[in-house]
C-alpha cells in the first residue's frame, strides 16, 4: 500500500468521523430545543390553567362578600359568612399558586387585587354594604389590569389601558418613585464627576504652561 493510499484512507476516515460527530451534535441540539419548547409550552399551559382558576375564585369571593355585606346584621345564620370566608381562602390559595410562575408586573397586579378582596371581606363582615360595593368596582378594574399583565407575560400587547387603583397602586407608585430617585442620584453623581474632571483639568493647565 502506497503512502498516497494511506493518506486517502485517513482523509476518508476523518471525514466520516467528523460527519458522525456533527450529526450527533445536531441531534443533541435539536433535542434540547424540542425539550425547551415543550417545557415552555407546559409552563404556559399551567399558567393559563391557574390564571383561569384565579378568575373564578376572585369572582366568587367578590360576589359572596357583597352578599354578606347586604345581609341582615342581626341574622343568626352564619352560613353566608362562612361561605364568604371560604371563598376568600380559596382565592388566596390560587393566588399563591399563581405567584410561583408570574412576572413581577403580573405579581404586582394580582397583589393589588388580593388587597382589594381582603378589604371587601372585612367590610362585608362589618355589613358596610356601600363601601363594599364601591370596592367591588375597583376589584373589577384590578382584574382588568391583571388581564393586561397576563397578556404581557405571554408576549401580547394589552387590549385596554391600565386603570388606576388609588392606594392599592402603592407598590407600583413606590417602585416608580424609587426609579425616579435613583435616576436623579445618578445624574447628580455624573454631574459631580464632570465638575471634578473640569477642576482637575483647570488645575493642571497652569503647571503645563509653566513647564513649557
Amino acid at each position: 500500500m502506497t503512502l498516497s493510499q494511506l493518506n486517502l484512507e485517513e482523509t476518508l476516515a476523518a471525514g466520516a468521523a467528523n460527519a458522525f460527530l456533527t450529526s450527533v451534535f445536531i441531534g443533541i441540539v435539536a433535542g434540547l430545543i424540542v425539550k425547551r419548547y415543550e417545557l415552555r409550552h407546559q409552563t404556559r399551559a399551567a399558567l393559563r390553567t391557574t390564571y383561569a382558576q384565579l378568575l373564578v375564585a376572585q369572582r366568587r369571593s367578590r360576589q359572596l362578600s357583597i352578599e354578606l355585606a347586604q345581609a341582615d346584621r342581626n341574622a343568626t345564620d352564619s352560613t353566608l359568612a362562612k361561605q364568604a370566608s371560604a371563598a376568600h381562602d380559596e382565592f388566596i390559595n390560587v393566588y399563591h399558586d399563581l405567584n410561583l410562575d408570574v412576572s413581577r408586573q403580573m405579581w404586582r397586579e394580582v397583589r393589588a387585587l388580593r388587597h382589594i378582596l381582603d378589604d371587601m371581606l372585612t367590610l362585608a363582615q362589618a355589613r358596610k354594604a356601600d363601601e363594599c360595593e364601591k370596592l367591588s368596582d375597583l376589584a373589577r378594574a384590578a382584574r382588568q389590569n391583571l388581564a393586561g399583565g397576563f397578556r404581557a407575560q405571554l408576549g401580547h400587547a394589552p387590549l385596554q389601558k391600565r386603570k388606576p387603583l388609588g392606594k392599592y397602586d402603592k407598590g407600583l407608585a413606590d417602585s416608580a418613585g424609587l426609579l425616579t430617585r435613583l435616576s436623579f442620584r445618578l445624574i447628580q453623581r455624573r454631574s459631580l464627576w464632570f465638575t471634578r474632571d473640569i477642576e482637575r483639568s483647570t488645575a493642571r493647565s497652569p503647571a503645563i504652561h509653566e513647564r513649557r
